[in-house]
């Protein structure tokens, strides 16, 4: 009886250790298996795109001044009202004439000595000192009379609009600077805009800035004028960047003779007729991880991913950066892949 339970024994053993030999090649055999995808693929190609570039902008005016004088004194007459439009020259404020009335008695009391003492010094009559000293007052005078005459009869700078009255008739005028909440300076009496023409300006990524010329033709849009676009032409590039967004302003000047834009617009710059040439891949081929895109290649068997940009979009490619023409694209089963997994490609 003792010796048949020790034979069992043996033979349940026996069969456990062969059981879990099995077992053990079995998953070692898995375990060295290589897992191979079967991928399609296509060549990255040469291509060439014509497209639009869109830019966001804000419509500035071309020019802009806050008339004032550069002496202090009374407001008398505003000639002009918010929304008239000046000519270059035109008398748009008449200052208090005191001091220019002054001005002009003591400039023309000394004009007459000026005269007289200019031909005492012909007759030898009058010293070269005596008539230099009468001949600088005289200028001083002289001087003084045009500086305040033009602070009394504040002319226009440039044709445009007035487009506010910073102070009223009657208000004693004095030169202090500071500025409204749209950041531009609000010392002055009126403030005068140029807006026709008008600046579009817009910022373009440093990407992007080799395909914006001086003086491409550019279409303007804007949501208050949706069915009208309005030409304007590429005036300045800025010469910096902003070192944050790395991108640089750029002016348009576009004319404005109904007046329908208005300075603080929005407005979209469209700039046509771009090309693009490059290396092309089908747009379902790239894949996004964070910020950043990339492609699968497919090279010796294996599997490899690369990190791209893209340039231009057209229809179902895009033109990306950073890829060689005929490589290898994978396009299917791309989340099964890992980096430098053996694959099977096939067309």
């Amino acid at each position: 009886m003792y010796k048949n339970k020790i034979k069992t024994s043996s033979i349940v053993l026996l069969i456990s250790i062969f059981f879990f030999s099995a077992c053990t090649s079995e998953k070692n055999r898995e375990s060295t298996e290589i897992k191979v995808l079967t991928v399609k693929t296509e060549s990255a190609k040469k291509m060439t795109f014509t497209d639009n570039l869109e830019f966001s902008g804000t419509v500035f005016p071309n020019k802009e001044a806050n008339i004032g004088a550069s002496l202090p004194g009374k407001v008398e007459k505003i000639f002009f009202q918010p929304g008239d439009y000046v000519k270059q020259g035109s008398v748009v404020v008449q200052m208090s004439a005191e001091m220019m009335i002054l001005s002009e008695i003591e400039y023309t009391t000394l004009q007459k000595d000026f005269n007289r003492v200019t031909n005492l010094l012909a007759k030898g009559s009058i010293t070269q000192q005596d008539f230099d000293h009468v001949k600088a007052k005289y200028e001083a005078a002289k001087a003084k009379y045009e500086l305040v005459k033009k602070n009394t009869q504040i002319t226009a700078p440039f044709d445009g609009v007035i487009v506010s009255h910073i102070m009223q008739e009657g208000e004693n005028y004095l030169f202090s600077p500071s500025l409204d909440l749209n950041f531009s300076m609000t010392s002055g009496i009126v403030k005068l805009m140029q807006i026709n023409p008008l600046i579009i300006r817009f910022s373009v990524n440093e990407k992007l800035l080799s395909k914006i010329k001086k003086g491409q033709i550019v279409k303007v849009v804007t949501d208050a004028y949706p069915e009208e676009s309005f030409e304007g032409k590429i005036s300045l590039i800025h010469p910096i960047l902003n070192a944050h967004t790395r991108s640089v302003d750029v002016d348009v000047k576009a004319t404005n003779k109904k007046q329908l834009l208005k300075p603080g617009m929005f407005a979209r710059v469209i700039v046509q007729g771009i090309v693009h040439e490059g290396v092309g891949v089908p747009l379902t081929s790239i894949s996004r991880r964070g910020n950043n895109e990339y492609v699968w290649l497919a090279k010796d068997e294996k599997a490899f991913l690369q990190k791209i940009s893209r340039i231009a979009v057209s229809g179902d490619y895009a033109i990306v950066s950073d890829l060689d023409e005929d490589a290898e694209i994978i396009l299917t089963k791309k989340s099964q892949l890992t980096d430098g997994m053996s694959i099977i490609t096939e067309k």
